[in-house]
């Protein structure tokens, strides 16, 4: 199962769950309160980036979104990978970004080094991307993307 379809399964439950304790009308009308767009419903996708509407983060969403990854045991990991591979340093700045397609609940953590990092020496990367997926509060899953001059990044983000 992959990580599309594990998202998708996540969604139809959770509105099961929406549907089954509150009714369809609450929920419909909940949707609507959210301002949903033709998005409603779908679940984010990494690869289909080129489309999306990504925008740096403020400082309260930032705050926020540190306080989703320090609290959930998938962001965590998330920061272990970082770390692993060498790119949690004072000297790698860190910019969060928000997808507002899908509601904000995607978002993205680009860190650049001044100096290529990675696995090993023979696999350096510039940069590393880690897009993150929640479902209201929680982290339900992330992709950890690896930047480099053979590997150019998948999403286009704004300056």
């Amino acid at each position: 199962m992959n990580t599309t379809d594990k998202i998708q399964a996540i969604a139809r439950a959770a509105i099961m769950r929406i549907a089954r304790y509150t009714g369809v009308g609450v929920a419909v009308a909940i949707a609507s309160c959210l301002g949903a767009s033709p998005n409603f419903g779908q679940t984010p996708n990494p690869h289909q980036a080129q489309s999306q509407q990504w925008r740096p983060m403020n400082d309260s969403e930032v705050s926020q979104q540190w306080e989703y990854i320090l609290n959930s045991p998938l962001g965590i990991a998330a920061l272990n990978q970082l770390a692993l591979e060498g790119f949690i340093s004072f000297e790698c700045p860190k910019t969060f970004y928000i997808n507002e397609e899908f509601g904000g609940f995607q978002t993205l953590l680009q860190i650049q080094c001044p100096t290529p990092r990675g696995r090993s020496a023979a696999l350096a990367y510039d940069e590393m991307r880690v897009i993150f997926n929640r479902y209201e509060s929680n982290i339900e899953d992330f992709e950890v993307e690896r930047v480099s001059q053979e590997s150019p990044p998948k999403i286009t983000l704004p300056e």
